[in-house]
């Protein structure tokens, strides 16, 4: 079977299996609060610190038209505790009156429109169309980058150039699933094929993939010889 179809047809068998399937942006498939999420999960590092603000975020804010009247202030007491409350809480309410003034009070679900909303820029605008609308939209960051860099390259990124890493991306999704497409890398990224240390006695992908064939040949080159 070829490579690229191959890895499209098991990254979606390997989220469905071990995937990072509990978090609740995932399990919805509501404009707003995914559109929340990914804002909240940009610049932070653990996603589980996340959690309790998100929830807490759209029982105060459960639409469009509850955000754009909100106070600043009180948005960013809400999320204090994710960093950068200050950027956040402005943003918040600026997407929030763009929202009612623009849109009707909905989230769009082209890209060109969405780029325009303050913070949102192609990796979140990637992560709604394809989380909320089922569009094919691929959501490349680093841990995405790295994965297909490793198992089609050799290297961190494929090839080492941002462009590259969406064209194989884009190629890749063409056939399959775009939520557990994406998710899956993202989450392969986290769990298995982390920055250092990847545990690649675990991924599906260590028999083809360059990175882990070439960590093994140069162990063996290293090995004392008998």
């Amino acid at each position: 079977m070829d490579k690229k179809k191959n890895f499209a047809e098991k990254i979606s068998s390997w989220y469905n299996k071990h995937g990072r399937r509990s978090f609740p942006w995932r399990n919805t498939s509501d404009p707003y609060a995914i559109l929340i999420a990914e804002m909240m999960l940009q610049k932070t590092h653990a996603v589980e610190q996340v959690l309790p603000v998100y929830k807490e975020f759209l029982r105060k804010y459960p639409n469009v038209q509850r955000l754009s009247g909100a106070e600043e202030t009180e948005i960013k007491e809400t999320i204090c505790s994710l960093g950068l409350q200050n950027i956040r809480s402005r943003r918040f309410k600026e997407v929030g009156a763009k929202l009612k003034s623009e849109f009707n009070g909905r989230v769009p679900d082209e890209y060109n429109a969405l780029v325009t909303l303050p913070g949102v820029g192609e990796y979140i605008a990637n992560a709604v169309m394809c989380m909320a609308f089922n569009k094919k939209a691929v959501m490349v960051d680093a841990n995405f980058g790295r994965v297909l860099g490793r198992i089609f390259d050799g290297k961190e990124e494929y090839p080492p150039s941002k462009s590259g890493t969406w064209k194989l991306a884009k190629d890749l999704i063409s056939n399959t699933d775009c939520r557990h497409f994406n998710l899956g890398i993202i989450d392969m990224g986290a769990i298995i094929c982390t920055p250092k240390s990847p545990k690649c006695e675990l991924c599906p992908f260590d028999e083809v993939c360059i990175y882990s064939t070439q960590t093994k040949k140069a162990m063996t080159a290293k090995m004392p010889k008998k």
